[in-house]
């Protein structure tokens, strides 16, 4: 049996090696197996003969700070060719065994020596796993750090807040706001309707509302007077960006499939959303709508079906999920909601929070501000995490459009982004329903997209001239005039020349009568 067990830790099959965990990964690490392992986000080779203990230290407070944890493994080159560890004195050995009581004391390393040949002789190097903690992991020098891809990142102040916070060390929703006083500097009309929900459905009736909030950990009372709590302050203050500047939306429409730079930074529509989370959620529920386009495409069922662009439910239930959810530790970020062509996309402040993860986010939940959360619930907002999750997905679903994506990004800190993609290439954004029928499922869903543009806007201007094809779809004169002529081969377009072909008055009409058309409508 020991023989059995020593042969499945021992034995390495690459093709399930991306998969393991570091802790499976440190397990099955022997002699026979180490040359065909690699750094990568799980695992740093560090030199016997170049050991720099402050940089070990970092890596004791990066890997304990990343979920899952992570592996050093000292007296090995970067490319992977053993250096050996028996060249180190014992003193440098011993040091190595006490280093993180000394420098990270919150770390919990378990190591084991692997024997390994160099240059013909016996040697070993000294295999280190670090196991994620699930609280901040600081350096003798109160400095902590994270894995991000495959670097290691020094957190900044915020960052080690946000990661306490999701972490509960330290709510950041429950800390007191003396800048705010209660009720004055409050919406009252917010506060009675959280409250008096509260109260029918607890059966509180005789409660003021200072005791509800006390009780729901909005507030808390200090000498007589109710304290505010932060998450009070985003529930329902009449300017929390007084204190808490990144409490706002920012939406944004392009053009095109990216927002550019500089000089080609022009969005199409630029504005904020300010005020606390029930305003911001009531004025996005109308102004975010405005911006999501009718489009006119085709169901499972071969009709032309007009709806918006996204779903309510999905696009909503992202922006909830961003403000309920969101690090407002970053104080100085702010939700944004941009449009483009292809795509929608939500980002909030802040990562994860674990065990939630962009592969898991529809079967696990977990909340950053759960108080916020909570009473949001008493308004109508939101349900619980999943469950919105999955009413996204659903929603988009009914639509034809691919489920939600969720991804963390690290680009300008650490966000969680949710992207909806509208599939604008197969809906064909530029045709209107009427020239959809017109065409007849069959023969519409053979057109290229530059041919609906140009259907579309004879259809709807009467007639079209070569010149006006090239402003519309931006090709040549020459190849303008072929796709027209190829319209007109199909019936759909009839090519009306008083004299000659460049005659200024030549142009394209709209077939009014097609033999067939009498069935397209039924298509």
């Amino acid at each position: 049996m020991a023989t059995r067990q020593l042969d499945l830790f021992e034995s390495y099959h690459p093709e399930h090696a991306a998969t393991w965990s570091p802790r499976d990964l440190w397990l099955r690490l022997s002699k026979s197996n180490l040359p065909e392992f690699r750094e990568d986000k799980r695992v740093e080779w560090k030199a016997g003969d170049r050991l720099n203990f402050e940089d070990l230290t970092e890596y004791l407070s990066m890997w304990s700070n990343t979920v899952d944890g992570g592996i050093l493994v000292v007296g090995m080159a970067n490319d992977g060719r053993p250096t050996g560890c028996a060249s180190l004195s014992q003193d440098h050995l011993n040091r190595l065994d006490k280093l993180h009581t000394q420098m990270c004391p919150d770390a919990a390393p378990e190591s084991k020596r692997i024997p390994v040949d160099v240059d013909g002789r016996g040697d070993f190097v000294i295999a280190i796993y670090v196991p994620y903690r699930g609280f901040l992991v600081e350096t003798n020098k109160g400095e902590a750090f994270i894995r991000r891809g495959d670097t290691k990142h020094k957190m900044t102040a915020e960052e080690r807040d946000d990661f306490r916070s999701t972490r509960h060390e330290r709510s950041w929703e429950q800390r007191p706001s003396h800048s705010f006083k209660f009720p004055e500097d409050f919406d009252q009309a917010i506060i009675k309707e959280f409250c008096d929900n509260f109260r029918a459905r607890e059966g509180k009736d005789f409660w003021s509302d200072a005791d509800v909030l006390v009780d729901r950990h909005l507030a808390s009372r200090e000498g007589g007077k109710t304290i505010p709590h932060n998450c009070l302050v985003l529930f329902a203050a009449k300017d929390p960006r007084h204190q808490h500047p990144g409490c706002r939306i920012r939406v944004q429409r392009f053009e095109g499939l990216d927002e550019g730079t500089g000089d080609t930074f022009r969005p199409l529509r630029d504005f904020y959303i300010e005020g606390n989370i029930p305003y911001m959620l009531a004025q996005a529920e109308n102004r975010v709508a405005d911006l999501n386009h009718d489009v006119t495409w085709l169901s499972r069922e071969g009709k032309f079906i007009t709806t918006p662009e996204y779903p309510r439910w999905a696009w909503f239930e992202a922006i909830v999920n961003a403000l309920v959810h969101r690090s407002y530790s970053f104080s100085g970020s702010e939700v944004t909601v941009k449009f483009f062509a292809d795509r929608l996309e939500v980002e909030s402040p802040g990562g994860f929070v674990p065990p939630v993860n962009a592969d898991n986010v529809y079967f696990h939940r977990a909340s950053r501000n759960p108080h916020l959360m909570e009473a949001l619930r008493y308004l109508g907002y939101v349900r619980m995490t999943r469950e919105g999750t999955r009413r996204m997905k659903e929603s988009m679903e009914q639509f034809g459009l691919p489920a939600p994506t969720f991804s963390q990004e690290t680009l300008h800190g650490v966000s969680v982004r949710v992207t909806l993609r509208n599939d604008h290439e197969t809906r064909k954004r530029a045709t209107d329903k009427d020239v959809a029928a017109y065409c007849g499922v069959e023969l519409w869903k053979q057109l290229k997209e530059h041919e609906i543009q140009l259907l579309g806007y004879a259809y709807r201007n009467g007639g079209i001239h070569v010149a006006e094809a090239a402003r519309v779809t931006g090709r040549t004169w020459n190849t303008s005039k072929k796709d027209l002529d190829r319209l007109a081969s199909k019936g759909l377009l009839r090519f009306i020349a008083p004299e000659f072909v460049r005659d200024p008055k030549a142009h394209y009409e709209i077939v009014e009568y097609r033999e067939d058309f009498d069935d397209l409508g039924s298509k």
